[in-house]
């Protein structure tokens, strides 16, 4: 089974990964081949933008359209590949931790899409408390990211979506009880 674990910025996505890592899923981290695919394509990268610097890059192509679109042009064939490469190695199965599930066009690949969903407030207060975020880059994350929903996949892949507004346990169960409804009402 491959599942697509999806959601905007700071929506608690990685709280979400014990779960199924407990359950012998192995993990493919798209942030994480976002930050390789910066060296991997280095060259590329300087000539648009001159630096490697992620916080610089990201002050960039999170308050520029145009920029945000050049970077995605670098970096996602790239990540897309490495995916793909990851999934043929044939771990029955596995999760792809990517918020941007949808413009890699992985969720074809998906059996199913759990999408993590917080209320503005809640994602804003975490950007800040976790990441110390300035109120500028958290204004910048979010409006780069107003038009993704759950609704951006097509109709072709089960979607279940997990409220985590709470606490990291309280979505774990939430997604728990979910996925048990979802396999009895299959049957």
């Amino acid at each position: 089974m491959i599942v697509g674990l999806a959601g905007k910025a700071c929506s608690g996505k990685d709280t979400l990964l014990p779960y199924f890592v407990k359950r012998g899923f192995a993990v493919i981290d798209a942030d994480k081949l976002g930050h390789q695919a910066l060296d991997a394509n280095r060259e590329a990268v300087l000539a648009r933008f001159g630096t490697l610097e992620r916080a610089v890059l990201g002050r960039l192509v999170f308050s520029n359209p145009q920029a945000l679109a050049d970077l995605e042009a670098i970096s996602h064939p790239w990540i897309n590949s490495e995916i793909r490469k990851h999934l043929a190695e044939g771990a029955p199965n596995t999760v792809i931790n990517a918020a941007l599930l949808h413009k890699l066009g992985l969720y074809r690949l998906c059996d199913l899409i759990v999408w993590v969903r917080a209320p503005l407030l809640v994602r804003v207060m975490r950007a800040r408390a976790r990441d110390g975020w300035p109120w500028m880059r958290i204004l910048h994350r979010i409006l780069a990211q107003r038009k993704l929903s759950p609704q951006v996949f097509s109709g072709d892949v089960d979607i279940l979506i997990v409220d985590n507004r709470s606490s990291p346990e309280e979505a774990r169960r939430m997604l728990e009880d979910r996925l048990k409804e979802d396999t009895h009402e299959k049957q």
